[in-house]
């Protein structure tokens, strides 16, 4: 554990709402820092990602410098350090000094106040997952987002399992087809192993039987029919149950009600479309192809179930 001591002449010493007006004041020698707009002067980006929802990767290089984060920042980011690099972080009103060695990392949850600086060359690969991406997998594990304070302060070994998903991620950089598509996994495997490490989640659940017969053959007709209007009473007999028997054991075997799940494949479907044609089919054409009755009307549904609306997701 390292043991707190005096904040450095660079910081104020009073406690941390102090020192954060003080780093923010506009004689302060540490700039704030938005992710999303800013690049602090003393790192460079070398290579960047795009077109990948909820996340961004970026390589970086540069010198010695120090950033703030006095409303801390606005995405989960993970810092893989490429080269060694010793520093300081600020953080709940305590200071930390850290040293990296080349394949540790550090993990700052969006919105926590905290600073570093940092002596020395820096090449780190950053990262940075929005709020919601990380909301989103939490929600699937049966947890909510709620990080511990010293999660800025903790390390990351060089053997931990977010190192070698990350050089992963850092490969698809330069690849071409496919690689949102891979993002999207390495990304959520990041998160779960981020989750597992620096919060409790709930235990997991036992493995549910397989589905009943009855609800396969429902499933199967809404495939067979994704884009018409299917009633209750059209997948209980294809079911062969009553409808009121139907909808209570299709909801225990599939988490989701008929009508539900049935908007949910269509959805995926239209998630199928937009990779396979991209922006060579409008946005009306992939409705009317997976049911839904207008371009808005797949919006809504695209946003709710996915987490990003269909423009969004082709970005």
């Amino acid at each position: 554990m390292v043991r707190d001591r005096a904040a450095p002449a660079w910081l104020d010493p009073e406690p941390v709402r102090a020192m954060i007006r003080a780093m923010h004041a506009p004689t302060s020698p540490v700039p704030p820092v938005d992710l999303e707009s800013y690049v602090p002067a003393a790192i460079t980006v070398v290579r960047r990602s795009s077109g990948w929802p909820g996340m961004f990767l970026q390589e970086r290089r540069g010198d010695s410098g120090a950033v703030n984060y006095p409303a801390g920042i606005r995405q989960h980011v993970v810092y893989l350090w490429l080269t060694p690099l010793a520093g300081e972080i600020i953080a709940a009103g305590a200071t930390h000094p850290v040293r990296y060695a080349a394949g540790e990392a550090r993990f700052t949850p969006a919105g926590q106040p905290m600073a570093f600086r940092w002596s020395g060359k820096v090449h780190v690969l950053m990262l940075g997952m929005e709020p919601w991406f990380f909301e989103r997998v939490a929600a699937e594990l049966g947890a909510q987002v709620a990080l511990p304070n010293r999660t800025s302060t903790a390390k990351l070994p060089a053997d931990h399992p977010v190192m070698s998903l990350l050089r992963q991620l850092a490969g698809e950089l330069d690849a071409t087809s496919g690689s949102a598509l891979m993002a999207d996994g390495l990304g959520r495997a990041i998160a779960v192993q981020l989750l597992r490490r620096f919060q409790s989640l709930p235990a997991a659940k036992t493995i549910p039987p397989a589905p009943p017969t009855a609800v396969l053959r429902a499933v199967a007709l809404m495939r067979q029919r994704l884009a018409e209007p299917l009633s209750l009473d059209d997948l209980a007999a294809a079911a062969g149950l009553s409808p009121f028997h139907f909808a209570r054991q299709f909801k225990v075997a599939t988490g989701h009600p008929p009508h539900e799940y049935h908007v949910r494949l269509r959805v995926d479907r239209a998630q199928e479309l937009l990779r396979q044609h991209g922006r060579a089919w409008t946005m009306a054409a992939v409705a009317q192809e997976v049911g839904f009755s207008d371009q808005s009307h797949l919006a809504r549904h695209f946003k709710r179930v996915v987490g990003v609306t269909p423009r969004e997701f082709l970005a």
